[in-house]
């Protein structure tokens, strides 16, 4: 399949579901085209708030409708919201554990031509660290309008991570998301990858491309979307099979999924060989494609197939 859009995706989901949920309701800060929300503002205007360039404002704004009994979905870029307003997101959203989902898009390194200032790699530190926020990260679009359906269902505070670019389509449409669940993409017995996000692609494409097998290397791939509530069980079996474990993760090493996995096989007591592929405490920079940006900083194909290498020696 073609490369899709997980903003796509979200407006359209979005969209979809308001036509039935009358309950939802779009808090945005000048980003409407961006987020793919032209068509819901038409829809739904007085569902649709522009706050405008003020993150802190449209966080209250979104607390104060959540309070009211809506279905909020704040939306933004990564380096906005949760970033600059985060000190709201706390105090007036988690506090009070409010019915609002923080969409933060343009996350990660794939923000590529906008350089270090949007590149936010910062965002699942912040949010894990959040009580009551339940954080997430599609593979792609299709499993983005498969968590954005799931996150209405539910009243807790949330945060959701898109990206900027059209990314490949790999996760399979028959499978579903379940809130604290993770998905095994591929079974195996000499390897554990865990990701979140597109960045997994470069494993299922190490797979379906044989170079796994020409390696004769089975892998457990665990597309853990669901970041906070973390799968426990599914981690932690895979673990215990296969004993080697890779975390892949287009964020910064600390704060970041990685943390949360190596946390978990401490507190209970799994021993295996571990290699967590992230951002090493650097700033992004600027390029046109950020897959050379993946290369620089040891998250590319390459750096994968070295790290697995490496682990399975």
């Amino acid at each position: 399949m073609p490369n899709t859009s997980i903003r796509a995706s979200f407006g359209a989901t979005l969209t979809k579901l308001a036509k039935t949920n009358k309950n939802i309701f779009v808090v945005n800060v000048d980003l409407k085209s961006s987020l793919h929300l032209n068509e819901f503002a038409l829809s739904y205007p007085k569902r649709f708030i522009e706050v405008g360039v003020a993150e802190a404002n449209a966080t209250a704004i979104a607390a104060g409708l959540a309070k009211s009994g809506k279905t909020v979905f704040l939306t933004s870029f990564a380096c906005f919201s949760p970033a600059i307003n985060w000190a709201v997101i706390k105090q007036s959203i988690c506090y009070q554990n409010l019915n609002v989902k923080v969409i933060g898009s343009h996350s990660g390194l794939m923000s590529g031509s906008l350089g270090a200032t949007h590149q936010m790699l910062e965002d699942i530190a912040l949010t894990r660290c959040l009580p009551n926020m339940e954080v997430f990260s599609p593979a792609d679009s299709i499993e983005t309008g498969k968590i954005i359906s799931a996150v209405t269902r539910t009243k807790k505070p949330c945060y959701i991570r898109l990206v900027r670019p059209d990314t490949p389509v790999f996760f399979p449409p028959r499978l579903s998301f379940t809130i604290g669940k993770s998905q095994l993409l591929s079974t195996g017995k000499d390897l554990t990858i865990i990701f979140h996000g597109p960045i997994g692609y470069q494993a299922v494409d190490l797979i379906n491309s044989g170079w796994t097998k020409a390696n004769k290397i089975s892998i457990d791939l665990v597309n853990a979307s669901s970041i906070k509530p973390l799968d426990q069980k599914t981690i932690i079996t895979s673990a215990k099979k296969t004993k080697a474990v890779i975390v892949l993760e287009d964020h910064q090493k600390i704060g970041g999924l990685g943390e949360a996995v190596t946390s978990l096989l401490l507190q209970n007591t799994i021993s295996t060989k571990f290699i967590h592929l992230a951002v090493d405490n650097q700033f992004g920079q600027s390029a046109k494609d950020y897959q050379k940006l993946y290369n620089f900083y040891s998250l590319g194909p390459d750096q994968l197939k070295s790290a697995i290498k490496k682990i399975t020696k």
